[in-house]
């Protein structure tokens, strides 16, 4: 490669890191991915060796060396208060040898990857749940620590599923097959038992996994299940039609963009509440699916910051990944 530059784009979730590189007219030159990590619960020795491996694989790819790196963007989960974001992006500007380093929470490139508008706000929900705002072509607002435990992504479907049952071992609600779903997933066949895990945060599963059982029983009209998504995708339309208010954006040019792999499942129950929702107060407010993978949105942030949106190197991003299938697969 002649002396061109190599943008380096992150994405880190808790589930998987993803590193894409590009060159400064937009084309992709190497793609890797590596594990998730969450410098918050896994310690920044983790989360920073996983940019790493993702880096590494996606150099490989593209025949570079890390010394071709100039610029990194990167969309890191639990990136929430500016001393993380300083902390994280001292960490890549030593471990990358790059001084141009923008760090953002992972919600902000989420956003970015599914519109060029300058008014928006994403709820993305994968393992957590996190949103941002931009307003005027400035980011801002990202919700962070303001999101409640019973919003956050699939954790927060998993949190109500054990809401539910809890109340129905009770006799506080009818009885519900998610109790004995529960129960047979985390090998625990004794309720007092199971409760107690999930309140001391020993669970012997990862809570996230509860919210695939509560789609599979939603998807046999359980009514526990049914109401566990409704009620949750009642609540995160809340932080779209706060922003609204909170920023006096006209709803007719505000765009709601949903990303994360919650948003993904066919179920539509989801959606169509969200959907509802947001519309029974703003009926004129556009609301979509991200169409590109959160990976893009931190390549487009990156070249953002030498053009125009629409610029020529902008399409050709955005080109090369749709050849590459960078983009979210969803049924609505």
């Amino acid at each position: 490669m002649e002396e061109e530059m190599a943008i380096l784009a992150l994405d880190q979730g808790q589930t998987k890191t993803n590193a894409l590189l590009l060159a400064e007219n937009g084309e992709i030159l190497g793609i890797g991915m590596a594990g998730g990590a969450s410098h918050y619960k896994d310690g920044l020795a983790k989360a920073s060796a996983m940019m790493q491996e993702a880096a590494d694989n996606a150099l490989s790819l593209a025949g570079l060396q890390r010394t071709d790196i100039t610029q990194v963007c990167g969309g890191i989960a639990a990136a929430n208060w500016p001393e993380e974001v300083t902390m994280l992006q001292e960490e890549i500007k030593n471990v990358f040898q790059v001084e141009n380093v923008t760090v953002l929470n992972d919600c902000v490139i989420a956003l970015r990857a599914g519109t060029d508008s300058d008014d928006a706000i994403v709820l993305c929900t994968g393992s957590g749940m996190n949103s941002a705002v931009f307003a005027g072509g400035k980011l801002k607002l990202v919700y962070n620590n303001y999101i409640d435990l019973y919003d956050q992504g699939s954790e927060g479907l998993g949190a109500r599923a054990f809401q539910a049952v809890f109340e129905s071992h009770m006799c506080y609600k009818e009885p519900t097959t998610l109790e004995k779903r529960l129960m047979d997933h985390f090998g625990i066949q004794d309720m007092d038992q199971l409760m107690l895990a999930f309140y001391k945060n020993h669970l012997p599963r990862p809570l996230k996994d509860v919210a695939e059982i509560v789609f599979e029983e939603a998807a046999h009209n359980e009514p526990a299940a049914l109401e566990i998504i409704y009620s949750f995708g009642k609540s995160i339309s809340q932080y779209v039609i706060g922003a609204v208010k909170r920023f006096e954006v006209d709803p007719a040019d505000f765009k709601v963009i949903l990303s994360g792999g919650v948003f993904k499942n066919p179920n539509p129950l989801l959606y169509e509440t969200v959907c509802s929702q947001i519309h029974r107060v703003y009926a004129n407010i556009r609301i979509e699916q991200s169409f590109y993978e959160p990976i893009i949105g931190a390549a487009l942030m990156a070249l953002d910051e030498m053009g125009p949106k629409k610029d020529e190197a902008h399409e050709k991003c955005k080109k090369d990944a749709l050849e590459r299938g960078l983009v979210r697969r969803t049924c609505f």
